[in-house]
């Protein structure tokens, strides 16, 4: 009896101590969720394609590249975003009005299934102990509604005036101090590029027929090249010199992106400016130590030239159009170990935030900023005169001479571009009533049509409150910006921010303070998932190819 009756005692601790675990681990998981870490859901596609709401993953039927287009764009156009969030998810749809990012082809499939938005963890508090720097993916309550969370990028700073110009960010200490570029850290900049063509991505013949589909010319004669069955390889056979001319529609070079529907960004925003900010990069393969290769970029009316020699020296060089065709002057100069004949090694050029770089296998070897040809005044006056003299569609090429070589894995990417929407004018209802007090009083123009906080020639002013650090404001946008919502848009106010001190207005439209940040977006713990053969309503299995940490 006495054994009998301590297996009972041992088998109750046992399950006490079970018991006690368990709750041991939710507390743990309360304190963590309410102090240190949170889970979030992106509903919308504001910050694609880095982070998707939910969407369709989709494959191009003429070159296979793989984008994701959002529930929301299709909505815009057919039925509303709302409503087709309400359909059911393992039914067939068409997405109706999806183009491929890399070839322009519409996608005029069905797809199955709708992919839930990205879950990420949120770093809370971290900024009560580190200060927000610029960039940073930011998660705060909505200022138009605290019930809301958002994600955007964090783009200005308390006590900084910001204005987009030509799709980059300008700051200055004060209104009336001279702009200066807002230049993206490396590992930002990086996660930020998008695709306008990527060669290996063979675009199908018969679209091409249909369409002035984006590819690779040789020059001056076919003759002098080499090229694979599926226009991936290009190998020069050497000699004076040879040229792959990048040949497409000018439109490719305007700020669309794939996750959106072109109806939709059109009425959204109609920015006709193309994107100069680019990086061409190309595998380059020397077969003798005289093989050379050099990568061309345009911007307005500038030229940027990266050269590389297989003997090891790599240099910059920039000529502005008009010049003698031979003239160029050289910004740069490094010289490395001399290349292995039939090795591989990625050159790349840049040029982007009013810099030129240039990257030798990942590693930046030249970097070109302040002898830069723009500048802020510039590029505003050249705007100004694009209504007579529209600014020059983007140029790229690719220049090999002296041994035979060989190109390929070549690209084409472009920068995020913040457009310059018009406000909406002010939100029926209470919503509205801070925005409508604001315009009577002449002290914000919120006026349907009206141009956007911090847009091109309506530059916005952070406060900075030294005695008050929570009512320090902060600039947010999307990374999709033809889509997204925010800083630049918004003209409610929600009744529950700190409005007014008495009489006076203490709240911005367009800011977020900073007693509505709730942290740092770090990792994507949860992309849309994968379903089960045989249960398709269920996407339980982790995609982790796509976990992520997020810059």
């Amino acid at each position: 009896m006495a054994a009998a009756s301590d297996k009972a005692r041992g088998e109750i601790s046992s399950v006490r101590d079970t018991v006690e675990s368990i709750w041991v681990a939710i507390l743990l998981a309360l304190v963590l969720r309410a102090f240190l870490v949170e889970a979030f859901v992106i509903p919308t596609g504001s910050m694609a394609p880095r982070l998707m709401g939910e969407h369709w993953d989709l494959v191009c039927p003429a070159c296979g590249y793989e984008y994701a287009f959002g529930v929301a764009a299709a909505g815009s156009t057919s039925a509303g975003a709302g409503q087709l969030r309400q359909l059911d998810k393992s039914q067939r749809y068409h997405p109706p009005n999806a183009h491929c990012p890399n070839c322009g082809k519409p996608y005029d499939g069905s797809r199955e299934y709708v992919g839930s938005g990205d879950r990420v963890l949120v770093l809370k508090y971290l900024y009560r102990f580190s200060p927000p720097q610029p960039f940073d993916v930011v998660v705060f309550r909505n200022p138009q509604n605290n019930r809301e969370n958002y994600i955007k990028r964090l783009i200005g700073l308390p006590g900084e005036t910001i204005e987009l110009l030509h799709g980059d960010v300008f700051v200055s200490e004060t209104p009336s101090a001279p702009r200066r570029i807002r230049r993206k850290p490396p590992v930002a900049q990086e996660a930020m590029w998008q695709v306008v063509f990527d060669n290996d991505y063979q675009i199908d013949p018969g679209f091409c027929r249909q369409s002035r589909c984006p590819k690779w010319v040789a020059t001056p004669r076919e003759e002098d090249w080499e090229v694979d069955t599926y226009h991936r390889r290009w190998t020069f056979k050497g000699g004076s010199g040879g040229a792959l001319v990048f040949d497409a529609d000018p439109a490719v070079f305007l700020p669309h992106y794939g996750y959106n529907s072109p109806e939709s960004e059109a009425a959204a925003n109609g920015e006709t400016d193309v994107c100069t900010d680019l990086k061409l990069a190309v595998m380059f393969t020397p077969a003798e130590p005289s093989s050379s290769v050099a990568l061309v970029l345009t911007s307005m009316e500038n030229r940027f030239r990266a050269e590389l020699s297989a003997d090891g020296t790599a240099s910059l060089l920039y000529q502005a159009f008009g010049w003698p065709a031979d003239r160029w002057d050289q910004w740069g100069i490094v010289r490395r170990a001399a290349m292995a004949p039939g090795r591989g090694y990625q050159l790349a050029l840049m040029n982007v935030d009013l810099s030129v770089k240039v990257a030798i296998d990942g590693q930046i070897v030249l970097d070109v900023t302040d002898r830069y040809p723009e500048t802020y005044e510039s590029i505003k006056r050249r705007l100004q005169q694009a209504q007579h003299r529209p600014i020059p569609t983007p140029q790229a090429q690719v220049y090999v001479w002296g041994g035979p070589c060989e190109l390929s894995h070549i690209s084409l990417m472009r920068d995020v571009y913040y457009t310059n929407p018009r406000l909406a004018g002010p939100v029926p209802g209470p919503l509205g009533d801070f925005a409508r007090r604001l315009h009577r009083a002449g002290l914000a123009n919120v006026a349907k049509g009206a141009p956007g906080w911090g847009t091109t020639g309506n530059p916005i002013t952070l406060a900075k409150h030294d005695d008050n650090p929570d009512l320090d404001e902060f600039f947010m946008l999307g990374d999709n910006s033809p889509q997204s919502y925010d800083s630049r848009a918004w003209t409610a106010a929600a009744p529950t921010l700190r409005l007014y001190n008495g009489d006076v207005a203490i709240y911005q439209l367009g800011t977020v303070p900073r007693y509505n940040l709730i942290g740092k977006a770090f990792c994507v713990y949860w992309p849309s998932a994968f379903r089960l053969p045989g249960l398709p309503g269920l996407p339980i299995v982790p995609n982790f190819g796509k976990m992520r940490f997020i810059r």
